[in-house]
């Protein structure tokens, strides 16, 4: 059965489809990034079914690509703290804006 492989910015998207045991086309996916398997042989839980080859190769190159965007082009959060911080400083500068405004127009 042909393999369907894909580059997604610096990982590579290996995608095997093999027919199960009632005939329907499921996709093997696996991950890699350079010389580091990401992850591989997934998913092996439940998964869809297709009719074709092509639609199980398709599904799991945009199963890999939700699992990439997931997991490593999602930007992390700052911690509470710095929220927090940031927070404080802006309504600290708003105030500060606001108040020489009013003095100036009452003026």
């Amino acid at each position: 059965m042909p393999t369907g492989s894909v580059s997604y910015g610096e990982f590579e998207i290996t995608v095997h489809p093999e027919r199960n045991k009632l005939g329907a086309w499921i996709a093997s996916v696996s991950v890699s990034r350079g010389a580091q398997t990401v992850i591989d042989v997934v998913p092996m839980t439940v998964q869809p079914e297709w009719l074709t080859e092509e639609e199980a190769v398709r599904d799991g190159v945009e199963w890999g690509r939700r699992f990439i965007d997931r997991e490593f082009n999602t930007p992390q959060s700052r911690s509470w703290v710095a929220e927090r911080s940031h927070a404080e400083n802006w309504f600290r500068n708003t105030e500060e804006s606001d108040g020489s405004e009013t003095r100036v127009s009452d003026a």
